[in-house]
């Protein structure tokens, strides 16, 4: 995302479009398991009016989506009592991929109905590095200021949403896995180095990150994910 400070317009979007989709995914999330929000978040009092955000972001997550363009919200707790039934938990897992994806897709649609007949499709990669439909000069693009937020904040939230179902912890698709594999054995093991010991997390970084690679892995991996999803809505 850091990519996009060459074309600040692009960068607002993502940042903006980032932080709505972490928590509307936290927010779609603990409305299917009923927690109410913390009375420390209601008080809400004018020293702590920046701390709506807190139960939805997660440190690392924040450090990929900057650096990598994509990130992802807080890891969910499921060990609460109120989540033993495992439909409830598989249902509270999915819920914020589905919704983010979904709202990804919606506002694409948005954009072919705006832009009709056909608008450029761009790979992931360019979007999330901002350079989506921008000329030689930082604030102007080849498509209309709106049309462009749209595409970007579209083609963001999908990959969030894709990236959020990878089987791999602190992902929500790595805890929906360990929440319905046998936590002894093999997989007892597999979940202990991935989610206890954070490897997991550093598989993440790795490959989200531009450390030991010059491109963007896991943006590539998703973008073989998100690309064709998007050329099929627009």
């Amino acid at each position: 995302m850091l990519y996009a400070l060459r074309y600040p317009f692009s960068f607002g979007v993502l940042v903006v479009t980032f932080v709505i989709g972490v928590t509307v995914r936290g927010l779609a999330q603990r409305l299917v398991s009923g927690e109410r929000q913390p009375a420390w978040v209601r008080a809400n009092t004018r020293r702590r009016r920046s701390t709506w955000l807190k139960p939805y972001l997660d440190a690392y997550g924040c450090i990929a989506g900057a650096l990598g363009g994509v990130g992802w919200g807080a890891p969910i707790d499921i060990s609460d009592p109120r989540h033993r039934s495992r439909g409830r938990r598989v249902l509270q897992l999915l819920i914020g991929p589905v919704v983010l994806a979904g709202l990804g897709v919606g506002l694409l649609v948005i954009l072919k109905a705006w832009a009709h007949p056909t608008v450029p499709v761009l790979p992931l990669d360019q979007a999330v590095t901002g350079i989506a439909f921008a000329t030689t000069h930082n604030f102007r693009y080849a498509l209309p200021f709106g049309q462009v937020a749209l595409f970007l904040a579209g083609v963001e939230l999908i990959a969030m949403g894709v990236l959020a179902i990878i089987p791999i912890p602190p992902l929500d698709g790595g805890k929906l896995l360990f929440s319905l594999v046998p936590r002894s054995g093999l997989w007892g093991k597999i979940r202990f180095r991935l989610d206890e010991e954070n490897w997991g997390l550093l598989l993440l970084l790795i490959l989200g990150l531009p450390v030991l690679f010059r491109r963007l892995v896991l943006v590539q991996i998703l973008g073989h994910l998100v690309d064709p999803l998007v050329r099929l809505v627009l």
